[in-house]
């Protein structure tokens, strides 16, 4: 059996010495290759997840872009209802005519006013809250005629509340105690603070 040491490979004969040199370049290339193998394929492993990642973003977008239209629409209408409740509002210049009218309905359908003011005005988030006191007297129908009257008015007036009575025992003619309501939008000044009204 043959003994080298390797403190005497220069002593070695040429062909063990190439052998071995052949030997250790073939691990030592063995070894790179597997670093680099190894590298690579954590880098494909990574690039592989990236593009999964990339890919559900993707449909994300293409899901989200194809309901732009669809969203589009329903903010038109959205803005559309909004600019018609805006208009319903009555404007500061708008309230005396807009009594005025509730008055001339109420007349219209046969009814006798003993009562119709505004009380006082409340803030409610964005808009002003300004409630209408009416009592009037006159028969059922005429009542319920003028209620229909108000609901379309040009501005908007709600019929919160009403309490009823007949005048007398033997009379057919009530009397009504309403309470109704506009509403305004809070103007907001150039600064972005709330105006105070009353």
């Amino acid at each position: 059996m043959l003994d080298f040491d390797l403190d005497d490979i220069k002593d070695w004969p040429f062909r063990h010495q190439v052998m071995l040199s052949l030997l250790v370049g073939v691990i030592t290339m063995a070894i790179s290759l597997w670093l680099t193998a190894r590298s690579q394929f954590n880098e494909i492993q990574y690039a592989t997840q990236s593009e999964h990642r990339l890919k559900l973003e993707l449909k994300s977008v293409v899901k989200r872009a194809a309901n732009l239209p669809h969203k589009q629409q329903q903010l038109d209408l959205l803005i559309n209802h909004y600019q018609q409740l805006l208009h319903l509002l009555p404007a500061q210049q708008e309230l005396a005519r807009l009594l005025a009218g509730v008055n001339e309905e109420g007349l219209h359908n046969q009814l006798t006013f003993t009562r119709i003011d505004w009380g006082k005005r409340v803030a409610d988030n964005f808009l002003y809250r300004l409630p209408i006191n009416l009592e009037l007297t006159g028969h059922y129908n005429d009542i319920g005629h003028y209620s229909q009257a108000i609901a379309e008015l040009p501005r908007m007036v709600l019929i919160e509340d009403a309490e009823w009575q007949r005048v007398s025992q033997e009379s057919s003619v009530l009397h009504f105690r309403v309470q109704a309501a506009t509403y305004q939008l809070v103007e907001k000044p150039k600064d972005g603070n709330s105006v105070s009204q009353n």
